[in-house]
């Protein structure tokens, strides 16, 4: 009698009580009154919008009346709350195919086989969409991609597409753009000519909130992918395998990138106001500072890295040194809080007097082009190998090889109290203490080395003044001599097998091993 009462009375009145609202709502269910059915789920949803059952039930009304792919965000409300539920996923591929959404279809359609990879009729309708777009698709990969850092944004869908090169094409990639900035937006859209990526905060989030619902099978991990901690792989792990991924492709891979001559006539046009022309000898000089990032990722504390740092000061000798054999030193970069004292046409600060218009081109253009470039182990390095630059890290931190050809590196010096750590015992595994086993080489933050009372030393002005002519000697019009000294053999020699960049053809300078020879015994 109740529901009688109610339900003549249910589309005039929106304040019934849940338990009144839920008689009715099976009352409807039974009856298969779809209409009030719809009428009275609504109201429950708007009392408890994510509430399976009711969600369910308007999906059911919805479909009986014919409206099932009508209204797309609730099927994504309904995805959200049901993921693993295929249906939704099914009714979204409709939707999404209604409204010409191709690549939307095929993220429902893979979703939806994550849940169940034996559906028939699921597996046809991927393959049917996908040799749509081209007959020699057969599968589909996805992975969201990191835009606000450079490092990042250089080595992750470079390298992937580096290492394809000698694989059957018969794959489709979509990579879904990550939240924040492009920190840099000609290189984004360098990316974007040869890869497809999407801008959708749907299938983001849906992937961030549970990353294990996709299937393994259509992800398409990035050689060094940060992206499989939400997959639970540690970060040592990701450090690891990610950088041996790095040093295989880039020391077995040709190079990949190659700029528009259009926009490298642009970049020179552009340069000219600063007196650079591209028939001058250019040495790229960039140094790692923390003022980028307390600007401009304030919402987060970086200063972890700040052993990364480097005083601009110790590079004046070099600078000098470059310009007297003849070469401009141009200093890339964003915003930074130092500036070096010299006073030389052929010195040239980005930094401090950059160009407005199209920065992120002339930057890349810039790295892509030089003879040689000099750097931190910051971003821009990473940038660097995408176009096979030749290139110096210079007060390298924690102590890395660069994995990219072309390169030789000068570490800083590691103290623990008065004492200098042996570099070649800390490529063999030395650990922090006798209380905390884990490797000094996977030591990434700055708060673990000062715990146990460890400091980085910066590479002093002779140092870098040293293995900047070294490097000097051995290029030559951007081909870099690969040859290797007696001391830089024998110290690749006792390199353990283990050690993360074996397969790196990039070694320390030999200035630097003939400078402190009894920290690589």
């Amino acid at each position: 009698m109740l529901v009688k009462t109610i339900h003549k009375e249910v589309l005039m009145k929106s304040d019934l009580k849940v338990n009144e609202l839920q008689e009715l709502m099976n009352s409807y269910y039974q009856q298969s009154d779809f209409k009030k059915l719809l009428l009275v789920v609504n109201q429950l949803l708007i009392k408890d919008p994510n509430n399976s059952e009711y969600l369910t039930h308007k999906l059911k009304a919805l479909e009986q009346l014919g409206r099932a792919t009508e209204n797309i965000k609730f099927l994504q409300h309904y995805v959200n709350s049901r993921s693993t539920d295929i249906t939704g996923f099914l009714l979204l591929y409709r939707a999404y195919l209604e409204r010409d959404d191709v690549v939307s279809a095929i993220f429902s359609l893979v979703f939806a086989l994550s849940i169940e990879p034996n559906n028939e009729e699921v597996i046809y309708l991927l393959l049917d969409i996908l040799q749509d777009i081209n007959p020699e698709y057969k599968r589909v990969k996805i992975n969201v991609m990191t835009t606000s850092r450079i490092g990042h944004l250089s080595c992750e869908i470079e390298p992937l597409f580096r290492s394809l090169q000698d694989q059957p094409q018969d794959c489709l990639y979509l990579f879904l753009r990550g939240g924040g900035d492009i920190a840099n937006q000609y290189l984004f859209g360098l990316l974007e000519d040869f890869s497809n990526i999407i801008v959708d905060s749907f299938w983001i989030n849906l992937y961030i909130s549970r990353p294990l619902l996709l299937n393994e099978f259509f992800l398409a991990e990035f050689p060094y992918d940060n992206n499989l901690m939400l997959r639970g792989v540690s970060g040592d792990e990701i450090f690891v395998e990610g950088t041996k991924n790095l040093c295989h492709i880039y020391n077995t891979y040709p190079r990949f990138l190659e700029l528009p001559s259009q926009d490298i006539a642009l970049a020179w046009q552009l340069l000219a106001d600063k007196n650079l022309y591209k028939e001058d000898k250019i040495v790229c000089l960039h140094v790692r500072d923390s003022y980028y990032l307390e600007k401009n990722m304030n919402r987060k504390d970086y200063s972890y890295h700040d052993f990364r740092d480097a005083d601009i000061g110790t590079y004046k000798k070099a600078i000098t040194e470059l310009i007297s054999k003849g070469y401009k030193v141009v200093r890339i970069g964003a915003e930074t809080n130092q500036q070096l004292d010299l006073d030389s046409p052929s010195y040239i600060d980005l930094c401090i007097d950059g160009i407005n218009e199209h920065r992120d081109l002339v930057e890349i253009v810039l790295i892509s082009l030089c003879e040689f470039f000099i750097c931190t182990t910051s971003g821009p390095m990473s940038t660097a190998a995408l176009f096979d630059t030749p290139t110096l890290i210079v007060n390298a931190v924690p102590y890395v090889h660069p994995y990219f050809k072309n390169s030789r590196v000068i570490p800083k010096r590691l103290f623990q109290h008065d004492k200098e750590i042996n570099i070649m015992e800390v490529c063999h595994g030395k650990t922090l203490s006798v209380n905390d086993s884990k490797p000094i080489l996977l030591v990434l933050t700055n708060e673990e080395l000062k715990d146990n009372g460890y400091q980085y030393v910066d590479n002093t002005e002779l140092e870098i003044l040293n293995a900047v002519n070294e490097f000097m000697n051995k290029v030559d019009n951007r081909v870099f001599d690969q040859h290797l000294t007696s001391q830089q053999e024998e110290y690749q020699k006792r390199l353990p097998d283990d050690f993360i960049y074996k397969e790196s053809t990039s070694l320390i300078c030999d200035s630097f091993l003939t400078e402190y020879p009894e920290i690589f015994k």
